[in-house]
């Protein structure tokens, strides 16, 4: 048998590791929420900027959104 003291030092570290995976994932689910957003307001403004330089519009070419490089 197991002593107690083992017993409750594997315990320990079984709720370390599971609490680190969960905090791990929900820091990758949050930056990966982030890069979505980024990547959608940064192909907005590059489909802005190739209909811009297609139709031969004349400068200045269009403003970056407010919020993509802050």
């Amino acid at each position: 048998m197991i002593p107690d003291g083992v017993a409750l030092a594997i315990l320990a570290f079984a709720g370390v590791v599971v609490a680190a995976l969960v905090a791990g994932g929900i820091t990758l689910a949050v930056q990966l929420t982030r890069w979505y957003t980024q990547n959608q307001r940064l192909w907005f403004w590059n489909r802005q900027l190739v209909d811009h330089i297609y139709r031969g519009s004349p400068p200045p070419p269009p403003a970056p959104p407010a919020d993509l490089f802050g």
